[in-house]
């Protein structure tokens, strides 16, 4: 059976929790699972994109500045996206010295970029049937956790689905990982060996 629909996800997660039946709607929920999901669904995963980072929720786009003073030390205002859940940085990957922070719905930073500042980040991603199939194998899961106390009324069920959620979501990172190569910087081991006197080769994730 393909798992192409919130509703989907939600019969998944409710099977970690025993016989409980299934779901057919939490748009229009008329049964207590059912009620409950809706409750937490979306919350649930908005709060796993952002935990687990799944490369097909990564983003980029410009943002346009915001004709606003922004607070001190920076100089510049710009917009944060609608769509974004978490930002992941500004410019290219290997990037990792940019000064900006993250307020409210602003981004300030110190740099002027003329075509919009080069964001990237993660997007509120609810196209179930474009998920990873290890997504929604781990989503599935912590939303169990999530709704498992309502649902079954059982703590040792719920505690024992709160332990395994860290190793599925390292199990998810580990896959995601695998699909984009480190990104090494070259440094030369003899002038690094002079410098420090050790040779060393750095690579940035």
């Amino acid at each position: 059976m393909a798992i192409n629909t919130k509703v989907d996800l939600c019969n998944m997660a409710i099977s970690h929790l025993g016989s409980y039946g299934t779901i057919s709607d939490i748009d229009t929920p008329t049964t207590d699972p059912e009620i409950t999901m809706s409750l937490w669904y979306d919350v649930a995963l908005q709060t796993f994109l952002k935990i687990s980072i799944p490369n097909f929720a990564m983003a980029r786009k410009r943002v346009a500045q915001v004709s606003e003073t922004p607070p001190y030390p920076f100089l510049y205002s710009y917009e944060y996206p609608s769509d974004c859940l978490k930002v992941l940085g500004i410019g290219a990957v290997e990037d990792k010295k940019n000064n900006y922070t993250v307020e409210g719905r602003r981004i300030y930073t110190d740099v002027l970029y003329d075509e919009g500042l080069p964001l990237r980040y993660i997007k509120h991603y609810t196209d179930v049937t474009t998920m990873s199939p290890e997504f929604k194998v781990s989503f599935s899961w912590y939303l169990a956790s999530l709704t498992c106390l309502e649902i079954t009324q059982d703590k040792e069920k719920m505690k024992f689905l709160e332990e395994i959620i860290p190793q599925k979501i390292s199990n998810l990172s580990g896959m995601n990982a695998q699909e984009n190569m480190p990104i090494r910087k070259s440094v030369s081991k003899f002038k690094e060996s002079r410098r420090t006197g050790y040779a060393t080769d750095q690579v940035k994730r």
